[in-house]
């Protein structure tokens, strides 16, 4: 009971370490380039986590090897271009759009497996997806109507909505990842992959993308390696494990209520009706088109652990 317990409170820290990242990334916007937050996230996240999981990864070398093609291409998609786009999104849309727009991801997962695995929707799952496209529509309108025929989408809120495709991309091909590889050593190997495929955006592009090393950029840095890099992958694991992923899955949902919150108090974000109307139309397509969970959702739930 009480390892139940720890773990019901435990998920409760993963969606609000991945907010913090959205928050993060907006706030340090204009201090550090979207690319080179994102290099240092993932070099900084790596140079901690290799002491703990190199021991998995040399024991299963001949399994990485083998299978480098697959883990590179996961690698590529869960960290280097999904937290790439995100911190793009980020310069020139609000970290609450982003998020909101970020819970899309389920029905992403959903209208991609139908298009690349043969998944057959149902009416209901094709009217959810219509209700949370609405939702989305809500939001890069900002709730006006009238300028449907002028609609100019933020850049911004584009990069999100493409950072979204992305990780359901990414989600899709887990399948595809050998069953024999440990948590801890695929970890490892997308740090390190991520860390590498990144570096020449960074290292190529300086002084462009060199920063200044102040006290608000050095504990950016400091959070987005830490605590939603590792801590957050840490208690997810630790929760999935013990009270399984179909109400681990539940916390995601989470995310666009800490995200607001934090936005309000951060980042002197304003909410307006247009995201409650947005919020409320995503989530009530996700409630149509997900339940009860399938496979597919239920495997995207297991492995939400990049963000």
């Amino acid at each position: 009971m009480k390892e139940r317990l720890l773990a019901y409170g435990l998920l409760v820290l993963p969606p609000l370490f991945w907010a913090g990242n959205f928050i993060t990334g907006r706030y340090i916007s204009e201090q550090i380039p979207a690319m080179s937050l994102s290099y240092w996230r993932w070099t900084l996240a790596m140079l901690l986590a290799l002491p703990l999981v190199f021991s998995s990864m040399w024991r299963q070398r001949e399994l990485i090897v083998r299978h480098w093609l697959v883990i590179s291409v996961l690698a590529c998609l869960g960290v280097v271009s999904f937290n790439s786009c995100v911190y793009i999104g980020l310069q020139t849309t609000t970290a609450t759009n982003a998020l909101i727009i970020n819970s899309m991801i389920p029905i992403f997962i959903l209208l991609l497996s139908s298009l690349c695995l043969g998944y057959k929707m149902s009416l209901r799952q094709g009217l959810g997806i219509g209700l949370s496209f609405l939702g989305v529509l809500v939001l890069l309108l900002k709730g006006q109507w009238q300028h449907l025929s002028q609609l100019r989408i933020n850049a911004g809120d584009g990069w999100i909505v493409l950072s979204s495709m992305v990780w359901a991309l990414y989600s899709i091909g887990l399948r595809y990842k050998p069953s024999e590889l440990s948590g801890a050593a695929f970890l490892g190997c997308t740090l390190v992959i991520g860390s590498v495929v990144l570096s020449p955006f960074y290292w190529l592009n300086l002084p462009e993308a060199a920063f200044p090393l102040t006290h608000d950029t050095l504990w950016a840095l400091a959070y987005v390696a830490i605590f939603p890099s590792l801590l957050a992958y840490l208690a997810w694991n630790y929760g999935v494990k013990v009270v399984g992923a179909g109400i681990a899955g539940q916390y995601i949902h989470l995310m666009p209520l800490f995200g607001a919150i934090l936005g309000l108090g951060l980042l002197g974000e304003q909410l307006f009706a247009y995201h409650a109307w947005g919020a409320l139309l995503i989530g009530l397509g996700l409630l149509v088109a997900l339940l009860p969970f399938n496979g597919a959702i239920r495997g995207w739930f297991s492995h939400f652990k990049t963000d």
